[in-house]
């Protein structure tokens, strides 16, 4: 699965000739079939016109680079009338607030979640003080809870604040970010991390990439493929006990525990 966000400022690169010759400035979102349709190359303004890259000649996309079929595969917009017309709509969901249907506002959408083959939209993210919590929280929603636009408003069925609140719950297992007199973060969950192996190698992951997605026991997503780990993405992990999945994902290994500095005599 691709984070939109990780695919902005990213090189754009030719498969017939492996040279980078641009980069990503934003990505195009086609609301209408919920998809990605492709990747914003420059703005144009009053001396040029906007240059785009279709999802079509996306080879394959990732948070490193986006490959393409040649240097031609970016064009001129005009000549793209679906991209064009939704350049000139400027709809967005980023910064949308989402509410339900019966009036309860639950936070901004703040990221989206795409196939990484076919470009079509997963799900979203959406933050804010979800119903009046104290501190702010990020949960997913899945794009079978249909978004029904009306302006900068997003309206989203009431069954919806069920996954909220679950989502909440799970965070509130575990709080990764208090420090202990060592200076090291607190873990607080049941499962898989009162396995003090597992505490021991969290630290290791920070800042590695993942070589696969991570999901929840319901299937949203913890963490991304080609992600670097954060404290955040180890909260997530704890708090649906999937912190032993994120560990293989970011190929940290027991050997690895074993050479670190803590553990050497």
């Amino acid at each position: 699965m691709l984070k939109g966000s990780d695919l902005i400022g990213v090189p754009v690169v030719a498969s017939d000739s492996g040279k980078a010759f641009h980069q990503t400035q934003d990505i195009i979102v086609s609301l209408e079939h919920q998809r990605l349709a492709g990747f914003l190359i420059a703005k144009g303004g009053w001396a040029g016109h906007a240059q785009v890259v279709p999802w079509s000649e996306v080879l394959s996309a990732s948070p490193s680079a986006i490959v393409v079929r040649s240097g031609g595969s970016v064009v001129d917009a005009r000549s793209v009338p679906e991209l064009q017309r939704i350049l000139e709509s400027d709809r967005r969901l980023r910064g949308t607030r989402v509410c339900t249907t019966d009036g309860i506002e639950l936070g901004t959408i703040t990221d989206l979640f795409f196939s990484r083959k076919t470009g079509e939209m997963q799900g979203y993210e959406v933050c804010g003080r979800l119903l009046g919590e104290a501190t702010s929280h990020c949960v997913f929603l899945s794009v079978t809870y249909s978004l029904n636009l009306e302006g900068r408003t997003a309206w989203v069925p009431p069954d919806v604040i069920a996954v909220v609140k679950r989502q909440i719950e799970s965070a509130r297992q575990v709080d990764l970010t208090q420090p202990k007199a060592n200076n090291r973060p607190s873990y607080h969950a049941r499962g898989d991390i009162r396995d003090s192996r597992l505490m021991s190698l969290a630290g290791l992951a920070r800042g590695k990439h993942l070589l696969w997605d991570i999901r929840s026991p319901e299937g949203y997503l913890i963490a991304a493929r080609g992600q670097q780990v954060t404290e955040a993405m180890l909260q997530r992990a704890v708090a649906q006990n999937r912190l032993r999945e994120l560990l293989r994902a970011a190929g940290v290994t027991m050997s690895e525990r074993q050479e670190s500095p803590d553990n050497r005599p």
